[in-house]
């Protein structure tokens, strides 16, 4: 959707903010910082005075106690809230994003193993039974963004990682627990869409090796999962869209999920 098409779902849903010292309006709009929609809003909605918070929940918090206008998400996550929130309403939707699981640069192995697994779980239609459970009233779109360069088989003898990975026999997706449907605690358990998938890519990847494997969701904050320092973790699975700008510090895997931008409103 064009900046002009995303202005005017802006100005149709609430009345612009007017600074009482000056004539110049503007919309006070909540982002979880640091995501595509809070890059977004820096690089084309100048005039937005912008609220970052370190969590999407904070966002929807302020949008309840009419701190902020809007909050500008994921589609999946603004919906959930939508549901869950009471006067809370989708006002439009705009953009397209692939989420990519990122590994260390260079990581090859490591990543190939990922991209065979995403591959297995899509075509033999386990993907379709992960989404239905997580969206069950979504349509599947998923980019099929694979090339040539895209592994087809699992690494013979495996390197780096992925072979500290086998020795340990555990693999540690990095993730920021508070988003979701993608990845929320259910008590002291990782659960959502991204959980789902991690333990589907462990089975898979522990079937192609015959041995046991361990998937675990280990928390950090999302600015520790931008810094991409892999220091504790094995790859980051975490809802996180694929740009230019990420993947000069991380390799990303084939899109496992594929959505839109969203923009929220509330009633009240």
């Amino acid at each position: 959707m064009s900046i002009v098409m995303v202005a005017c779902l802006l100005v149709t849903s609430v009345p612009v903010s007017a600074d009482h010292e000056t004539t110049e309006r503007y919309y006070r709009l909540g982002v979880q910082s640091g995501t595509t929609s809070d890059l977004y809003i820096a690089d084309e909605l100048p005039n937005a005075v912008v609220s970052g918070f370190d969590t999407i929940d904070l966002a929807i918090s302020a949008l309840k106690m009419g701190d902020v206008d809007f909050v500008l998400g994921d589609l999946p996550t603004l919906k959930y809230y939508e549901t869950t929130g009471g006067d809370l309403y989708i006002a439009g939707s705009f953009g397209a994003e692939d989420f990519g699981i990122g590994v260390a640069p260079g990581d090859s192995d490591l990543l190939d193993a990922i991209d065979v697994a995403l591959t297995e779980i899509i075509d033999s239609g386990q993907y379709d039974i992960i989404f239905a459970d997580t969206f069950p009233d979504e349509i599947i779109v998923l980019t099929d963004d694979t090339t040539s360069d895209t592994a087809t088989a699992y690494p013979a003898s495996p390197t780096g990682t992925l072979a500290d990975v086998l020795a340990a026999e555990e693999l540690v997706f990095g993730t920021d627990p508070y988003y979701p449907p993608f990845e929320s605690y259910d008590d002291d358990v990782v659960v959502g869409f991204d959980a789902d998938i991690a333990a589907a890519i462990g089975g898979r990847i522990a079937t192609a090796y015959d041995q046991d494997l361990s998937v675990i969701m280990y928390e950090k904050t999302w600015d520790d999962l931008l810094a991409f320092q892999y220091t504790d973790y094995d790859a980051t699975l975490s809802a996180m869209t694929k740009t230019a700008q990420r993947a000069e510090n991380t390799d990303f895997s084939r899109a496992y999920y594929s959505s839109k931008q969203g923009i929220m409103g509330s009633e009240d």
